[in-house]
């Protein structure tokens, strides 16, 4: 009997199995703890329909809430999910893996229903799709024990570890990185200090063949890192992977060569937020897979760092470095600097032009309309691509900027001048509007149209439809092509949740008082001071 199930929640992508699940599994095991792994995502995948096929399209979020999508998708598949569940019936615990926020509503509707069947099963769900309290708020807690916040692995051992060996219903205790269902705050985060302690994901609990089907591209994904280096204003996955750590070259290589001798996998992508985060480590890495003679080609992302040389590039390429992507985002220096990006428009022009002439395809990520971009900054943007055309082999996101509040930006938001108009709409400084920010990524669309760069995602705010109950109106409105617009509406409706990240007014009042206090008693020290040596309370010169 199996005490415990992972199941990987949809929906997410089919190209290749899911990572974070699989490093949990290989955890758990290694803890002696007997686990499956279901990828429920790629089974409801497989009897899909063609039109059934538009809720593993993200691009729906931009015109249907998370949770008309959740919904939707799970009573399409109602019958297959009910015949899933008696499948549970020896699994004492249950693991929902939440990739974002329609997984997440899908984890909670899901829930429920197996508790329906055995109200008696402990369902524990994790993920970046459960992260954020505004996120953890769409999903139906009816169906739900735990969350587990952060970095799973060791906080998902210790709450099943409760359980399995004190055969107990209920946490009597608290464990860093777990919060109970019905509590509103989250618990302290935790993260794995050393990640070479993490034994790598052997994948064995897949079907490796059955991702990515119709194509002869079957790559594996693969960490090198965990957290990012750099701080950018409007971006959340920072906070959510600090701090930043590397892995050893020796367990990567270790890695690499076992999927290559196990699977016959020569292709790999790293799913670090970025892969040059430490250049002497991934310099030295890339000498050891040239070393190996593995043959391997690998993607990842990066970012734009001056300390780069042509010698990194040519070693990156000759391990098997097939394309880069870079989040540069903009050609204002200025705006460069309020995203608190480390670079100018000429290093990010710089590092270009050496990742083309290495003979690595070039991706890059533009965001245009960020708080505070005038007009002449976004035409800096158009000129920084037009004159970088050469170098730039696709422009894989083209953004209209997305106010996530877990950012600094949307911590401080009054520090980038913004100004909310009502619970779904801001501007910045400048009365920059939600349609001027679309009208700028048409016009970026449509320039590097013209000179010929590939697009993959467009990213930018509609207004959000209701629709009927009707499965062929959602599956419609979800079938839009070429575009992935991110639910900001959605995001803003939680706006409350904001209260939990700003400083509120009695701390402000708090830190002024305790101010004052240290300083009188500096000026009564002094006094004191003066009054003992000078036998007088007057100042000095007067």
């Amino acid at each position: 009997m199996s005490k415990i199930i992972l199941i990987n929640c949809p929906p997410w992508g089919v190209v290749m199995p899911p990572l974070g699940i699989a490093y949990l599994s290989a955890y758990l095991r290694a803890k002696g703890i007997d686990t499956v792994v279901n990828d429920l995502n790629l089974i409801l995948y497989q009897q899909a329909d063609k039109l059934e096929k538009a809720y593993w399209n993200l691009d729906a979020i931009n015109k249907i809430s998370p949770i008309d999508i959740a919904q939707n998708l799970f009573f399409s598949f109602k019958q297959s999910i009910n015949e899933y569940i008696k499948s549970l019936a020896d699994s004492k615990i249950i693991g929902f893996s939440a990739n974002n926020m329609i997984s997440a509503a899908f984890c909670g509707i899901f829930g429920a229903k197996i508790k329906q069947f055995y109200a008696d099963k402990i369902i524990i769900v994790g993920g970046p799709g459960v992260y954020h309290s505004w996120d953890r708020n769409i999903a139906d807690k009816t169906g739900i024990d735990f969350f587990v916040i952060g970095e799973g692995e060791e906080a998902f051992f210790q709450l099943v570890k409760v359980f399995i060996d004190n055969r107990c219903t209920k946490l009597s205790t608290a464990i860093p990185g777990v919060l109970s269902a019905g509590k509103l705050f989250s618990p302290r985060r935790v993260f794995i200090k050393d990640i070479n302690s993490l034994p790598f994901p052997t994948f064995k609990e897949f079907d490796l063949k059955a991702y990515n089907p119709n194509s002869n591209y079957h790559p594996l994904p693969m960490l090198l890192s965990r957290g990012c280096i750099n701080r950018c204003s409007y971006c959340v996955d920072w906070y959510m992977c600090w701090p930043f750590r590397t892995r050893k070259k020796e367990s990567v290589i270790a890695e690499i060569k076992h999927h290559l001798d196990t699977y016959g996998v020569n292709n790999i992508e790293f799913n670090d937020l970025l892969c040059n985060g430490n250049l002497p480590h991934i310099e030295s890495l890339c000498e050891s897979i040239s070393a190996e003679n593995f043959g391997i080609n690998w993607i990842s992302y990066a970012a734009i760092r001056k300390s780069m040389s042509d010698r990194l590039m040519q070693k990156m390429k000759q391990s098997g470095c097939n394309s880069l992507c870079y989040g540069v985002e903009s050609g204002s220096d200025f705006v460069l600097k309020r995203m608190n990006k480390n670079y100018t428009k000429k290093d990010a022009a710089n590092v270009l032009k050496m990742t083309h002439n290495a003979g690595i395809l070039t991706r890059i990520n533009i965001i245009v309309g960020f708080p505070g971009e005038t007009n002449d900054d976004f035409q800096q943007t158009l000129d920084f691509i037009y004159e970088n055309k050469n170098y730039i082999s696709e422009v894989t996101n083209v953004s209209a900027f997305v106010f996530m509040p877990g950012s600094d930006l949307g911590i401080y938001p009054h520090k980038f001048g913004i100004r909310f108009l009502n619970s779904n709409l801001w501007t910045d400084e400048y009365g920059l509007s939600q349609k001027q920010r679309i009208q700028r990524v048409d016009i970026v669309c449509k320039l590097i149209k013209e000179i010929g760069i590939k697009n993959l995602i467009i990213n930018c705010q509609e207004d959000i439809v209701n629709p009927s109950d009707k499965k062929e109106d959602i599956i419609k409105i979800a079938s839009v092509e070429n575009i992935t617009i991110i639910n900001e509406h959605i995001i803003l409706q939680n706006f409350e949740s904001l209260k939990l990240y700003k400083r509120p007014k009695v701390y402000r009042k708090t830190a002024a008082v305790l101010f004052l206090f240290i300083f009188s008693l500096l000026i009564n020290f002094y006094l004191q001071f003066l009054k003992k040596n000078r036998k007088s309370i007057i100042f000095p010169g007067t």
